[in-house]
């Protein structure tokens, strides 16, 4: 899966959208919103690491002049990718908050060494 996105929801639906281990984090984010919201779901497994190329490519498929409310769903969000979320003043629903950036995840991915002193 890469992403999904919903458009113009009432915020009461978010619970029936998102994913069944987010559904205490979206009702509890419901209060805080008003109005309609934009919800794009990520891959949302624990370890799933959402980066900036798909944040931004999942951006780049809806109008973001016209987002009242952007609620993000995903497994951990890589730092460009957060960065890039938060321009449009999205809400995070994360299973995870470790920190990781692209190239960093990129490299434990290939397999590479955790530390560089390592030949």
């Amino acid at each position: 899966m890469k992403f999904r996105i919903y458009k113009d929801i009432e915020k009461s639906r978010l619970r029936e959208l998102v994913p069944t281990a987010y559904k205490g984090l979206a009702v509890a984010l419901e209060s805080s919103l008003s109005g309609e919201v934009t919800l794009i779901t990520f891959p949302h497994n624990r370890k799933d690491v959402v980066k900036s190329s798909m944040a931004l490519k999942a951006l780049s498929k809806i109008e973001t002049d016209t987002i009242i409310n952007l609620v993000v769903v995903g497994g951990c969000f890589s730092s460009e990718s957060v960065e890039a979320l938060q321009r449009h003043n999205a809400h995070f629903l994360s299973l995870s908050e470790f920190h990781w950036t692209d190239s960093r995840f990129e490299e434990v991915q290939k397999g590479k060494p955790k530390s560089r002193d390592k030949p």
